[in-house]
């Protein structure tokens, strides 16, 4: 470079003695219009052809100094700063060397910086932004006022090319609204690059907004996903180095939801007189697909809900799908009061609580044993009387209330299964239980004469089974007692004496499916003298522990029947798989309330026998109704009348007297006796006269007259 500019100062300095030569102003050298003369370096003096007589131009170029001769030394320039660097570097070989070294030097010394603090980390940040965080499967445990044990698989998907470790950090949670909802401690995450890298999670959630989590877990437990924004800064290291990063991350929980709500197993524990509820034992059963568990939550407590009106299997028949569209409509007072429910909703009542031990929910079917608490109240009165009944239920729970955060996060259905026995398995009516009846004040049958409603019950034998394994009691029974069809006939009362007959009463009853008011009272204990009220686990008070006194010597007063007589209470013995649990006791039936009216022709309503009560206390047409449907189906080949019994019972257990409401459907059995009435047969009178009526002496007419009318015939059918 410095030899070039030397060269160019060199020709500008030849051209400018050029221009000063003779004859250049001239137009050339020599002058205007004169051949040019011949032009020579250092030419020869005295050799000139020019015109300017003895004037000699001297060129000369060196490297020294233009204008000197050739070769001659001239003064050096001055160099600038970067020259004299540039020879101080690069003037020798060596030199030129050490200065390239140091000069790479100082760029790395500049760059690496750069690159490691600037550059790597944005491109770090780009690696970790694109890594995805997926929930495998999870777990949620041990709820306290503000905390949650959550234990997950996580799976990290690193989009980076070396492994690396993600260290541990504090993680802020956030709802899709942006309300922070807690926050857990991340551990140490060991990623391999390019690849899927599962990681067990084990941490303490504390909870800062109570009611955000109250909100998201309504969501959870309706079945749907729940995404939460993780938030967070750590480092990673990769090759040695840590590099800050800031994680934001979606993660995704999923949806838990729990299906087939059942109770099985159900029996009674206990009650608490002074408290006033009955505790059951139950088995409860449900399902869950989802990968999101709940363990160790210990004891979980949740109250419960009822609508009577959409398990009233009567009104709406025995459709579980429709019990459980309407029965899941929780309308309770309070909301009622607040405009809450939609027009048209049956209002719920809480009607107790449900403990659930050791609760759990895993991927599934989970079985948990559980305690009910049932209040004595109407509503559970008809409850356990439907349930005892054996008719299925659907029961509204809402919980937990005993887990702080989680506090009624859940709302669900629960089937309670139908009881394992029928309270009722039969019913039988004899000649000695509806023709003759019981003497309520001595315990024999009462005389054809003495059969006034004041001291004689005629009715029916119930059979019964106590389906638990402890022992309870039942008293104050009364129930209305409907066939399944109606009947509407003609009959004719007889009397034959000495063989002449006589048609003593002629009478027509208009169609009705009433049979009677049957009742449970003092002086049912008459059709079994030999009662023995003492029961092998039954009630723990009463003659079923002390039994019936003995008779006063020194009266003479037979006290043992005397108080079998008065005695209302029915002892249930164990059942169960304990032991059979049978037992067996009478109902009285006593004329349904406006029913003579209805169906006995006008005047025609009271005893049917002379109008005498004392010859029989029921009208024409209560007196013959059980003949009749027991003619009807001995016409049909069938030993048993179906009857649908739907009433009131007072249950004792534990001291607690406890009102419920069965509707059962049942066999009433019938003998021949009952068929062929003869209500003076078997007594001294007997033996010269009868006095009653046979199935010849019935013409059914109307809905009777088929052998099977339309409903029943598909019934049979």
């Amino acid at each position: 470079a410095a030899l070039a500019r030397q060269t160019r100062k060199s020709i500008s300095r030849v051209r400018h003695a050029s221009s000063k030569m003779p004859g250049s102003d001239n137009g050339g050298i020599g002058g205007s219009g004169s051949s040019a003369a011949p032009f020579t370096l250092k030419e020869p003096l005295g050799t000139s052809t020019g015109t300017a007589g003895d004037d000699k131009v001297e060129l000369s170029m060196s490297m020294h100094e233009a204008g000197k001769p050739f070769g001659e030394p001239v003064e050096a320039e001055e160099e600038t700063r970067l020259q004299r660097w540039w020879t101080f570097l690069c003037g020798t070989p060596g030199r030129a060397c050490l200065g390239c070294c140091a000069l790479i030097l100082i760029a790395i010394i500049i760059i690496v910086p750069i690159v490691v603090l600037v550059i790597t980390p944005i491109i770090v940040n780009m690696f970790v932004n694109a890594t995805t965080m997926t929930v495998i499967n999870a777990s949620l445990a041990e709820p306290t006022t503000d905390t949650m044990v959550v234990q997950a698989f996580v799976e990290l998907n690193n989009a980076g090319p070396l492994p690396a470790t993600l260290r541990g950090f504090n993680a802020t949670m956030y709802d899709n609204s942006g309300r922070d909802i807690g926050w857990l401690v991340f551990p140490d995450f060991d990623l391999d690059s390019n690849s899927a890298n599962l990681q067990e999670v084990v941490s303490l959630l504390t909870i800062t907004n109570t009611e955000a989590i109250y909100e998201e877990g309504l969501k959870m437990l309706a079945g749907k996903p729940v995404s939460w924004t993780v938030r967070g800064s750590t480092s990673i290291v990769a090759l040695g180095f840590g590099f800050n990063v800031d994680i934001e991350k979606p993660l995704t929980f999923p949806g838990v939801y729990l299906d087939n709500f059942q109770t099985k197993n159900v029996r009674i524990n206990h009650a608490n007189a002074t408290m006033n509820y009955i505790v059951m034992d139950a088995d409860l059963e449900f399902t869950s697909v989802s990968t999101l568990e709940f363990l160790r939550i210990g004891t979980l407590r949740s109250d419960l809900w009822y609508n009577m009106d959409a398990n009233n299997a009567t009104k709406h028949g025995f459709s579980k799908v429709y019990r459980e569209f309407y029965g899941s409509r929780l309308c309770t007072p309070q909301m009622k009061l607040d405009g809450e429910c939609a027009n048209g909703w049956e209002v719920s009542e809480n009607i107790g609580w449900c403990d659930m031990f050791d609760f759990k929910v895993a991927r599934g079917v989970n079985r948990i044993k559980a305690q009910i608490f049932l209040y004595n109240t109407k509503t559970n009165g008809y409850n356990l009387g439907r349930w005892v009944s054996q008719w299925e239920q659907t029961i509204i729970s809402v919980g937990p209330i005993n887990k702080f955060f989680l506090n009624r996060i859940w709302q669900g259905l629960v089937t309670l299964e139908a009881g394992p026995e029928k309270m009722f398995t039969g019913a039988l009516g004899t000649k000695q239980t509806f023709v003759q009846g019981y003497n309520t004040q001595t315990g024999a049958n009462c005389d054809f004469y003495n059969q006034g409603g004041d001291v004689c019950d005629k009715g029916a034998i119930i059979m019964a089974k106590n389906p638990f394994d402890r022992e309870w009691a039942l008293k104050k029974i009364e129930y209305d007692v409907f066939f399944e069809e109606e009947y509407e006939y003609d009959a004719t009362f007889n009397i034959n004496a000495v063989g002449l007959p006589i048609n003593l009463v002629q009478f027509s009853c208009a169609a009705t499916d009433i049979f009677a008011r049957m009742k449970s009272k003092p002086g049912m204990w008459a059709m079994a003298p030999n009662h023995d009220p003492i029961t092998q686990g039954g009630p723990s008070s009463g003659y079923a522990v002390t039994g019936y006194p003995d008779n006063d010597p020194t009266t003479g007063d037979d006290e043992r029947l005397a108080a079998r007589l008065s005695d209302e209470v029915i002892p249930l013995p164990v059942g169960g798989d304990a032991a059979t649990g049978t037992y067996n006791f009478f109902l009285a039936a006593t004329p349904y309330p406006g029913l003579a009216e209805k169906v006995n022709e006008p005047g025609k309503t009271g005893p049917c026998v002379l109008g005498i009560d004392g010859l029989d206390p029921f009208d024409c047409c209560m007196t013959t109704i059980f003949s009749a449907a027991g003619c009807k189906a001995q016409q049909r080949g069938h030993s048993h009348i179906n009857v649908i019994s739907r009433g009131n019972a007072t249950m004792i257990v534990d001291g607690m007297e406890m009102i419920v409401y069965p509707e059962v459907k049942l066999p009433l059995s019938y003998t021949n006796d009952v068929l062929n009435f003869d209500a003076v047969g078997g007594t001294a009178l007997g033996n010269v006269a009868q006095a009653g009526f046979t199935c010849s002496d019935i013409r059914f007419k109307g809905v009777s007259e088929p052998l099977y009318p339309p409903r029943a015939g598909s019934d049979a059918r």
